[in-house]
C-alpha cells in the first residue's frame, strides 16, 4: 500500500457466493494478479470504495472489496455491500420486455402509443415511436434534466406521473433517423411493463427476474435495502466527499435504481451466459439471445447495440455489456459469451472510468498484460492546486506531461475536458474561485477552443461577474458561430 493515499484502506475478500451455480472456485495465480492490479489501481485513483466479481463457466473465480462504505465512518467494504448500479438497471428493463415479447404480450415493432395511449410529445412524430427504438436509443425521446434525487418520490404512481409530465417535451429527431441515449425512454418502458403486466415495474421485476434468480437482497426499491448493507456515494470536491443525497427516486426506477451487490449480480450473469437458465429456472428462451445480442442499429458513426445491450470487442473477443453512472456511483457489467466469462464492478465513487477497469480485468483473466490504471490528469492538477496553489499545480503538470515512462495519467492532449470537468464539479460545490482557475488553465491549453471560452464564461457568470462572462461568450461565438447554446447563454445574461 503506497503512502500517497493513507486514507484508503484496501481489503481483499474471497468469499463464498451463496446460491451460485457451483461452489466458488478461486484461481490462486489469477487471484494474485487481480489483487495486485486492483490494489495499485485503487491507490492510484484514490477510490472511496469498490467491489468486483468475476465468473468463468459456472463458477465465481474472484471477488474483491476495497476501501470504505463511507469515508467518514471508515467502515470497510465487503462484497455483500449493496450499491446503486445506475444504468445497468436498463438491462433488467430489456429482460422484462423480452419476457413479455416471448409471451406475445408486446411487439417490438409496435407503436408505443398502442400500449401507453397517454404518452405524448410536442412533435407529431411521437406517434411513430416503436418499442424497439426505445430499447436501442433511436426513438428521438430526449433525456432527463433533473433526477430530483434531493426530492424523491416513493409511491407506485410516480412512474406514470413522470410519463404524463413529459407531454410538452420536444423530441430530438424523428424516430429511427439518429441515435441519442435516453433515460426518459426507459422510464417510459417501465411504465409499459407496468401497464401490460398489471403490477408495478418493481413488483414485476421482483416476481419474474430477481426471485427466480435468487437475488433476494437486490431491489429497485432502495427503502428495502437493509441499513447494514448500504453504502454511501462519494462525489469529488478537490477530494472524495460523501454525497448529500442517495440517487433514488421512483420516477427513475427503470433507468437507474437497481440496488445490488456483486455476489447476487453473478446470478444474473450466469442466467444470461447460460442463455436464460439459472440453476433449474429459465427466465428467457434460448432463441431470444440471437435477437437481443444482435446489432439493431445501422447508422453511420453510431455504436452497435442489441436490445439495450451495448456490443463491443476486446482483443478479438466480442463483449456484451452496460455501464452505469449517477451521483456518487459508477458501475460496469460485462459478459463475454464466447469465453463464458463475466466481469462486474461497482464503485461508490463517481470518478472511476469503469470500462477501462473492466477491460483491464478481462485482459488479466484472459492472460493478457493490461494497461495500467490511469487517472485523468485534471483531477490531480485540481487537487494540487487546491492544497499548494496554481503555480505548484502547473509545475506538476509540466513534469507529468514530460514523463513518457510512467504514464499514470490521461494527459491533456487526449481529452479537452480534462481541466473543464473538475471545474464544473467544483461549481457543484459552489467553489467558484477554484473552478475559474481550472477554466483559465484549460483556456491556456486550448486558446482557440470556443468551448474553453464558454466554460470560463460559465464559471465567471456563476461567480457573479456577468460583464466578463459576456466577453467570453462573445469570443466563443466568434470562434464557433453555429453553436446556438453560446447565444442562448449570452441572451440570459441580458444587455
Amino acid at each position: 500500500m503506497k503512502s500517497l493515499v493513507p486514507s484508503i484502506l484496501l481489503m481483499i475478500l474471497l468469499s463464498a457466493c451463496s446460491g451460485s451455480v457451483t461452489e466458488t472456485a478461486p484461481e490462486p495465480a489469477l487471484t494474485k494478479k487481480l489483487n495486485a492490479y486492483l490494489i495499485e489501481t485503487a491507490d492510484q485513483l484514490n477510490l472511496a470504495g469498490l467491489t468486483v466479481a468475476i465468473t468463468r463457466n459456472d463458477s465465481v473465480i474472484y471477488t474483491g472489496a476495497f476501501g470504505y462504505r463511507n469515508i467518514e465512518t471508515k467502515e470497510p467494504m465487503t462484497p455483500r455491500n449493496v450499491f446503486h448500479w445506475a444504468s445497468v438497471s436498463k438491462t433488467f428493463v430489456a429482460t422484462a420486455i423480452m419476457q413479455l415479447w416471448e409471451q406475445k404480450k408486446i411487439n417490438l415493432d409496435e407503436k408505443l402509443i398502442t400500449y401507453l395511449p397517454y404518452f405524448k410529445q410536442q412533435d407529431a412524430f411521437y406517434k411513430d415511436i416503436t418499442i424497439r427504438q426505445m430499447l436501442n436509443h433511436t426513438s428521438g425521446i430526449g433525456d432527463v434534466d433533473d433526477y430530483e434525487w434531493h426530492n424523491p418520490q416513493y409511491d407506485s404512481g410516480a412512474l406514470e406521473r413522470f410519463v404524463r409530465r413529459i407531454a410538452n417535451d420536444k423530441m430530438l429527431f424523428a424516430p429511427g433517423t439518429d441515435m441519442q441515449y435516453s433515460n426518459t425512454a426507459f422510464e417510459t418502458l417501465g411504465d409499459v411493463i407496468a401497464k401490460i403486466s398489471g403490477m408495478s415495474f418493481e413488483t414485476y421485476v421482483r416476481k419474474n427476474i430477481l426471485t427466480p434468480l435468487g437475488m433476494n437482497t437486490t431491489s429497485f426499491l432502495y427503502p428495502e435495502i437493509p441499513d447494514s448493507l448500504r453504502v454511501s456515494g462519494h462525489q469529488w470536491a478537490g477530494m472524495p466527499v460523501v454525497s448529500k443525497h442517495y440517487p433514488y427516486n421512483r420516477m427513475h426506477g427503470p433507468s437507474s435504481t437497481l440496488n445490488s451487490n456483486v455476489l447476487e449480480m453473478t446470478h444474473y450473469a450466469f442466467a444470461h451466459l447460460n442463455r436464460g437458465v439459472y440453476k433449474n429456472t429459465r427466465i428467457l428462451a434460448d432463441s431470444t439471445y440471437d435477437l437481443w445480442w444482435k446489432n439493431s442499429v445501422n447508422l453511420e458513426g453510431k455504436s452497435q447495440i442489441g436490445i439495450a445491450w451495448w456490443l463491443g470487442e476486446r482483443n478479438g473477443v466480442k463483449t456484451v455489456g452496460h455501464s452505469g453512472g449517477d451521483t456518487g456511483f459508477r458501475s460496469y457489467f460485462m459478459l463475454v459469451p464466447e469465453k463464458d466469462l463475466s466481469i462486474m464492478l461497482v464503485a461508490n465513487d463517481e470518478l472511476l472510468r469503469t470500462y477501462d477497469l473492466a477491460a483491464a480485468l478481462l485482459d488479466i483473466t484472459m492472460g493478457i498484460e493490461p494497461l495500467p490504471g490511469r487517472r485523468q490528469i485534471g483531477f490531480k492538477f485540481a487537487e494540487v492546486m487546491k492544497v499548494e496553489g496554481i503555480d505548484k499545480a502547473k509545475a506538476f503538470f509540466n513534469k507529468t506531461k514530460e514523463d513518457t515512462v510512467q504514464r499514470k495519467f490521461y494527459l491533456w492532449k487526449e481529452d479537452e475536458a480534462a481541466f473543464a470537468y473538475p471545474g464544473y464539479l467544483y461549481m457543484e460545490h459552489e467553489m467558484y474561485p477554484e473552478a475559474i482557475e481550472m477554466f483559465k488553465f484549460n483556456l491556456e491549453q486550448f486558446p482557440n477552443s470556443a468551448w474553453a471560452y464558454s466554460h470560463l464564461a460559465t464559471g465567471v457568470a456563476r461567480s457573479g461577474d456577468k460583464t466578463l462572462a459576456k466577453q467570453y461568450y462573445k469570443k466563443a461565438i466568434e470562434l464557433l458561430p453555429e453553436e446556438q447554446s453560446f447565444k442562448d447563454e449570452l441572451k440570459k445574461l441580458g444587455k
